[in-house]
């Protein structure tokens, strides 16, 4: 009888750690940080297909969307960003923690600058209420 509750006990412990590492990793999902900068809301993420869907949900309350990846097609955080408007006012300046960024900016003409390593990527957009403009960037090297 006692190898039997030994085996049991065992069995109890292992499967009381893994609810724990469980849940514990869910308890540990951090919410959306909507920020603001100049008039311009944004969030950044996207680390871990929770969070990638979590964005994906609140998207459409957007108007530009960035997509960062490197040369092999794999996401990329910790990319420094810079969006300047049609008059060249610094609208937005952040370093993403995530492979997107999503920002909801006043209708008009941008200049969205990534730079990451040395690399720098370079694209104009042109921002319309009406629907999301996706812009991707892809690093070489990384």
């Amino acid at each position: 009888m006692k190898p039997r509750i030994s085996f049991m006990r065992r069995c109890i412990l292992v499967l009381s750690s893994t609810g724990c590492l469980f849940f514990g990793s869910v308890a540990l999902a951090q919410p959306l940080q909507i920020q603001h900068s100049n008039g311009a809301a944004f969030v950044s993420g996207g680390v871990g297909d929770d969070a990638m869907a979590a964005l994906a949900a609140i998207e459409s309350q957007y108007d530009l969307k960035l997509l960062l990846v490197g040369a092999s097609g794999a996401y990329l955080s910790d990319i420094q960003i810079t969006i300047i408007d049609g008059q060249g006012k610094g609208v937005l300046l952040t370093t993403t923690e995530g492979p997107v960024l999503l920002a909801d900016l006043p209708t008009g003409a941008y200049t969205v600058t990534g730079q990451k390593n040395g690399h720098r990527i370079e694209q104009s957009v042109n921002v319309t209420r009406d629907r999301l403009r996706t812009i991707y960037f892809r690093f070489p090297g990384e």
